[in-house]
């Protein structure tokens, strides 16, 4: 699904490479583990793979190179370890918003159809017209799941979607990442 070859990761053009010559293949409908030491370059290494930051080298979607980087993330979404969500707005208002913007004819009734399936799929259902200042983190860190899950993507990147929270959040939040693969065989990669 998503690879990279020789990869340099830099924090900006000219400068030396923050992660040198990475070789990954994340194969199609799976959950991949990224595991390493703080510091050692996981989170920079996905901000590379999307073109956040510069790189030298390739990457690689569904066994091509990417030459477009729009291309490459109308199938790849990027959930950050902390949800963009503004905590003045509820959880349904929130992924209704999400939903419009990424829908391309933003229907209301594909909207309002989406919305209940999401919500239920991340386990916020009953949190729909909680304000998002009001969630949890494990709850936040699902959102932000779902805010992604919007653009319906073929492969999520999850930066450190469970770091800091209690046992039950992150098994909530795996039990999520499990049924994207299971029952919808999209690619993650945490």
């Amino acid at each position: 699904m998503l690879a990279c070859r020789s990869l340099d990761v830099l924090p900006r053009p000219g400068a030396a490479p923050l992660v040198r010559a990475a070789d990954a293949d994340f194969a199609p409908g799976r959950l991949h583990a990224l595991i390493g030491p703080s510091g050692c370059g996981k989170t920079t290494l996905l901000k590379g793979m999307l073109g956040i930051l510069p790189t030298r080298g390739e990457i690689l979607l569904r066994g091509a190179p990417v030459l477009d980087r729009e291309a490459l993330l109308r199938e790849v979404a990027f959930a950050p370890q902390f949800s963009i969500a503004h905590g003045k707005l509820t959880v349904g208002e929130a992924l209704a918003a999400a939903l419009r913007l990424y829908r391309k004819n933003h229907d209301k009734a594909a909207v309002a159809a989406r919305l209940p399936a999401l919500l239920g799929l991340v386990g916020l259902a009953e949190r729909a017209d909680t304000l998002v200042e009001k969630l949890s983190g494990g709850q936040l860190r699902r959102l932000g799941l779902a805010l992604e899950l919007a653009t319906e993507p073929a492969c999520l990147l999850c930066d450190e979607v469970t770091s800091g929270l209690d046992p039950r959040s992150e098994d909530q939040i795996l039990a999520v990442l499990r049924r994207l693969v299971a029952e919808q065989d999209r690619t993650v990669l945490c």
